[in-house]
């Protein structure tokens, strides 16, 4: 059976898929080149990411990211295929497909001016799933999404200031 059925196993064509969002926002005084200088280095993305220190990340040969731009994160076991599907001066996307669990979704990362020389970045997950399985993440689940995007924030902004 080819991978791209195998979804429909674990969820069944009459279940409905929602998106579930996780969002998590922070504010600073680094300007979005400096910040997407660090999102965009995908081959370094294990050194600064939480729970990113056993993925081995394979770019194509050009590794200079673009729209449409494709890569794969590696773990033992599992796997992500990634795809750029946004690419502005004020925003990144990207597509991903895991294969274990089989899950599909996007994250965005976006940043708009405020005053004072400040931006504010908001990242944004969106991971679809069932709606069955939407309707039972406890809070405690919940949470801990909430918990890592925001990690994932502070440990990306803490690479950008350190990078000059």
């Amino acid at each position: 059976m080819s991978q791209q059925y195998l979804p429909w196993i674990l969820f069944p064509a009459c279940e409905i898929m929602k998106n579930y969002k996780i969002s998590a926002i922070a504010t600073t005084k680094i300007p979005p080149e400096r910040i997407f200088a660090v999102l965009d280095d995908f081959a370094n993305w294990p050194t600064w990411m939480p729970s990113f220190d056993r993925v081995k990340v394979d770019l194509p040969a050009n590794p200079v990211p673009h729209l449409n731009y494709k890569f794969r994160l590696r773990g033992s076991v599992v796997f992500a295929d990634m795809q750029v599907i946004e690419y502005t001066p004020i925003s990144r996307a990207t597509s991903f497909r895991i294969n274990v669990p089989p899950l599909t979704g996007i994250n965005r990362c976006s940043i708009r001016p405020l005053s004072h020389g400040r931006y504010r970045i908001d990242r944004i997950d969106t991971i679809d799933l069932p709606k069955v399985v939407v309707g039972v993440l406890d809070a405690t689940q919940r949470a801990r999404f909430a918990r890592l995007a925001q990690e994932f924030l502070t440990a990306l902004l803490r690479t950008a200031e350190t990078r000059s």
